[in-house]
């Protein structure tokens, strides 16, 4: 502006044929054909906030539902999201490699200085967050927020005093760095090294401030939203904003800061949720190897960006918003998900932003690639998604911020 069909029996069927297969190993059964494929079949605030899904895709052909694509939170067996030590497998970019259906047990291990937790760097439940104005409602959430999404632009030092109050009560961060959208540096600019000096910096500050506060994981992303052309056509094309994501992440691993070299930086792209849902995140997709996490940013915005019409949009479904970012980061190995800016407007009734709550709630729990979800408690002109302006909303957000799911930290050390 911010898990599938339930894996009891995806978990028996693996360990059936891990067990089978050591059979013929010891020559004690001969598998012919015996069926123990085990693959799963896979069925911010913005200008475009809002906007319904695509025709055929996951969210149109199932508006106010829950897409199904792998077994659910509540019924892993292990560490939560992809990469995770016996979790699913997550390919290229720092995961284990294996393709999805391997061996249990095949992980990327915890080698020491590696973050536990593998790509994510999160355990078995997902991160419960929000912006900084949530943070001030954390005594009515009753706790706080594993994760706090900040947005700082290139120049800027970290942490300011706020962000470093965040990390000293436990919290782990989730943090933009820009350029700005006038006078900053552009994308060529910024791949071409004349930024050297002040992003090398900042990258280390996050590292060193990790360390301080003994967090092992803590998240970056370079101009989040890159895909809303409105605000960000002016740096440069998606070829170029490739370009400088791919310079920017060569400083990191130069500094070995990566959570793979032994440092603690999480690699998060922030797109719209819509480029997801048209396809044009792939034209700003820097490959596995730089991206660790794959994040949207998507609102239930019952048209308010369109207040002139004097009347609200039916609402849309975390399903339809979100759905393609999990398809692509299937496509992609399997990566982890943040669901890095979610909200809504309140509406007359106010049973219907309680409502989609309670849906993405479900939608994060039905999902296991989703590692963290963070609630944008804030507004932009005509669109309002505060959440203490309703009692009720704000103790739907409560009970989900308490369920036993969402009870995700990274690990300290």
């Amino acid at each position: 502006m911010g898990r599938f069909v339930h894996v009891g029996g995806l978990a028996r069927a693996r360990a059936h044929c891990w067990r089978a297969s050591l059979a013929v190993l010891a020559g004690l059964v001969l598998l012919a054909g015996a069926g123990c494929s085990t693959a799963p079949v896979w069925m911010g605030a913005d200008s475009s906030i809002g906007a319904p899904a695509a025709p055929g895709s996951p969210g149109a052909a199932n508006p106010g539902g829950i897409t199904a694509l792998d077994g659910g939170h509540g019924g892993k067996t292990s560490g939560g999201a992809a990469g995770t030590a016996g979790g699913s497998s997550t390919g290229p970019g720092g995961s284990s490699g294996n393709a999805p259906g391997g061996l249990p047990g095949t992980s990327p291990g915890t080698s020491p200085g590696r973050t536990p937790g593998g790509p994510s760097g999160t355990g078995r439940a997902v991160l419960f967050g929000g912006d900084v104005p949530l943070t001030k409602e954390e005594p009515q959430l009753g706790r706080t927020l594993a994760i706090v999404r900040v947005y700082d632009l290139i120049g800027q030092r970290f942490p300011n005093r706020r962000e470093a109050t965040f990390m000293s009560h436990g919290s782990t961060i989730l943090v933009s760095f820009d350029t700005r959208q006038r006078n900053g540096p552009s994308y060529a600019s910024i791949a071409a090294g004349r930024e050297d000096g002040t992003i090398r910096a900042f990258l280390e500050s996050v590292e060193q401030a990790a360390v301080k506060y003994r967090l092992r994981a803590i998240y970056v992303t370079f101009e989040h939203e890159a895909n809303n052309t409105s605000k960000h056509a002016a740096l440069g094309s998606p070829a170029e904003f490739i370009r400088a994501w791919d310079h920017v992440h060569q400083l990191a691993t130069g500094a070995h800061l990566d959570w793979n070299q032994g440092g603690r930086l999480h690699w998060v792209l922030i797109l719209t949720h819509y480029g997801y849902i048209n396809g044009s995140a792939s034209s700003y997709w820097p490959g596995a190897g730089e991206v660790d996490i794959i994040a949207a940013d998507g609102y239930n915005t019952g048209g308010c960006r369109h207040a002139d019409r004097g009347r609200q949009d039916a609402p849309v479904s975390p399903t339809s918003l979100f759905s393609d970012a999990l398809s692509f980061a299937v496509a992609h190995g399997r990566m982890p998900v943040f669901i890095a800016e979610w909200g809504s407007v309140a509406y007359s009734s106010p049973g219907v932003r309680v409502s989609f709550i309670r849906q993405m709630q479900a939608f994060v729990d039905a999902n296991p690639l989703i590692a963290a979800t963070l609630y944008w408690d804030s507004q932009v002109r005509h669109c309002n998604y505060e959440i203490n302006n309703s009692s009720s909303s704000l103790a739907a957000l409560a009970s989900m911020g308490h369920a036993p799911q969402m009870q995700g930290k990274v690990t300290g050390g």
